[in-house]
């Protein structure tokens, strides 16, 4: 998503005002965005040109100050050559560039509404994940939730506080809450296999 917002930065510059001395925007334009895509579809590759993530939105409204794309119906596909993909929907989102662990720049993305992550593990095997509000950080494949999630999956469904996910390997690790603490309930046919 890097890539979006530095499309989105450059297309701003190209259809921006090219001389310093321009006059400011009218202030009922002040809210308005600096580019805006309807029905958009940001696809970005890797380096070996096999597929890294797709993110679709009903809009995209990108601002240049401070700088940010803020996304409505927002669904990611996070590809990865080596598990099934993961598909992320919820209500709004918004992408921004923040420090990452190392000093670089890299993208978060923080989604809310009814936040569902899905990976389809075929042969009937999944991982669901709901919640209000997730952060995201794309390229290092890792997600956070700091409240109340429901995880299911085909054997298994837990409540818990909120989660890390490394979703390149799909590693959970569960976290309790003042209000909410880790509930695992085992499905009743999983639990019978399991002791034959």
């Amino acid at each position: 998503m890097a890539v979006a917002v530095a499309g989105f930065a450059a297309i701003s510059m190209y259809l921006g005002p090219s001389d310093d001395d321009e006059p400011a925007l009218p202030p009922e334009l002040a809210a308005e965005p600096d580019v805006y895509i309807d029905q958009g579809t940001i696809t970005r590759y890797r380096d070996d040109g096999a597929l890294h993530y797709r993110l679709l939105a009903d809009e995209i409204s990108h601002f240049d100050d401070p700088v940010r794309s803020v996304l409505l119906a927002p669904v990611v596909e996070l590809h990865d050559v080596n598990r099934p993909p993961w598909r992320i929907e919820s209500h709004a989102g918004e992408v921004r560039n923040v420090s990452g662990p190392s000093g670089e720049d890299e993208e978060q993305v923080h989604l809310h509404g009814e936040v569902t992550l899905l990976q389809d593990l075929g042969d009937g095997a999944f991982t669901r994940i709901l919640t209000e509000s997730l952060t995201m950080y794309p390229d290092r494949r890792q997600a956070r939730a700091e409240q109340t999630a429901m995880i299911e999956t085909d054997t298994v469904s837990a409540r818990v506080g909120g989660f890390d996910a490394d979703l390149a390997n799909g590693h959970l690790a569960f976290f309790s809450s003042s209000n909410q603490r880790v509930s695992i309930v085992v499905q009743a046919d999983q639990q019978t296999s399991s002791r034959r």
